[in-house]
């Protein structure tokens, strides 16, 4: 859906640009013509869903991390709480439930749609990198599968394969040595954004 509506917007934008007359000469609908040739520029170098420079990949691996956490203690809480079977304990544990499975949604969706579509850059069989690129692919869709199980059990070992399996792909994004990582920018990117500030 994200992609449709994506893809929909950036139409609007083009025709916007389009419809745009060029021979009016008021300075706000030139800054129009210039904010939409701006945007249309971004687009046509662009490779993400998402401006480059925008994430930091250690800070995503961080973020799954602390999902797994979050899953591995609410399970321990929903076993604490199975031996009771009052009102509330109940209510207790279908809420732990809910943060298992959001947690596990969140693990997966930033494992599929950021790094496996936007980090891992396919590389056909034979050529060099090729082994690097399935190992990759590998080791990303074992995070998937754990954060399924983990969601589905209580056992304590599965919660930790989970963390085990975030760890394995972990050393692919170490920490940036900028000082500034979330802001560092594309040429092109910061071109865009100084153009657009107020």
């Amino acid at each position: 859906m994200f992609r449709v509506t994506t893809v929909i917007a950036a139409l609007f934008v083009c025709f916007l640009g389009m419809s745009l007359d060029v021979s009016e000469s008021s300075a706000g609908e030139n800054d129009l013509q210039r904010s939409t040739a701006s945007v249309l520029a971004l687009a046509s170098i662009g490779h993400c869903e998402i401006p480059c420079g925008i994430y930091d990949d250690h800070a995503e691996i961080r973020r799954m991390l602390l999902d797994a956490e979050t899953m591995r203690k609410a399970a321990a809480q929903i076993g604490q709480l199975a031996e009771r079977i009052d009102a509330a304990s109940l209510n207790t544990i279908s809420r732990w439930v809910a943060v298992k499975e959001e947690h596990s949604r969140n693990i997966q969706h930033v494992n599929a749609w950021y790094f496996m579509t936007q980090r891992i850059k396919p590389v056909a069989s034979g050529s060099d990198g090729y082994e690097a690129y399935v190992l990759k692919l590998t080791a990303h869709h074992a995070v998937s599968v754990a954060a399924m199980k983990a969601a589905q059990s209580l056992d304590p070992s599965v919660q930790a394969d989970l963390t085990r399996a975030i760890e394995a792909v972990s050393g692919w994004y170490p920490a940036s040595t900028s000082s500034n990582a979330a802001t560092d920018h594309d040429e092109a990117w910061s071109m865009v954004a100084k153009r657009q500030a107020p």
